[in-house]
């Protein structure tokens, strides 16, 4: 025996809850080739031997940079579209460093400077990249000059790349006071800098 309704409006709220439900849903999953971050054509090929990267930059008579990426991070994206697209960024870049890039959840074979063989990612945890983007200078000796974690605007980044190719790093160890003495705001969410990392 089927009991009356006794509350009239029951289907048409069961009916509103599924719509606000599957308003709620989560959109579908975005495609994967549009989360993927692709460094520009005229960073170098490399197979991720440092050793071999920072020997080929200094006989350039360059600095080495490693781009840490991974695929979906929103500030990588915007530092491959907006400062790795600007003319003077570019221009300085190409003149100065050898850019390379690694993933930092990669599955690919690193040789560290030490000769130690790891994937991308053991190596990323062994030199402690828990942000993406990171983006480390090496010298002509290897050693990390300069360590730049999170996004840095292209006003501040070439700064950043004036620092490293004058070698002010030697005078100046403290990247945030060269950004001090410029007038440029060192305080910012989406980055912070590091120097003399080994």
């Amino acid at each position: 025996m089927l009991m009356p309704n006794r509350f009239p409006l029951y289907p048409a709220l069961r009916l509103l809850c599924a719509v606000f439900a599957f308003a709620a849903a989560p959109a579908v999953a975005a495609d994967p080739a549009s989360l993927e971050i692709i460094a520009p054509a005229w960073f170098k090929p490399t197979f991720l031997d440092f050793r071999d990267d920072v020997r080929e930059a200094a006989a350039a008579k360059k600095h080495l940079m490693l781009f840490v990426t991974q695929n979906g991070c929103p500030w990588c994206r915007k530092l491959v579209e907006v400062n790795f697209r600007d003319p003077a960024i570019v221009e300085r870049m190409q003149k100065n460093f050898d850019a390379i890039e690694m993933n930092i959840v990669g599955d690919r074979e690193t040789v560290w400077l030490d000769g130690s063989r790891a994937s991308e990612k053991a190596l990323a945890m062994k030199l402690k990249l828990r942000y993406t983007p990171t983006l480390l200078f090496f010298d002509e000796r290897g050693s990390v000059v300069l360590r730049l974690s999170g996004y840095y605007d292209p006003q501040r980044f070439l700064v950043a790349l004036d620092y490293v190719s004058n070698r002010d790093y030697r005078s100046e160890p403290d990247f945030q006071r060269m950004l001090q003495a410029r007038g440029l705001s060192t305080d910012d969410r989406a980055s912070r800098s590091e120097t003399s990392v080994r």
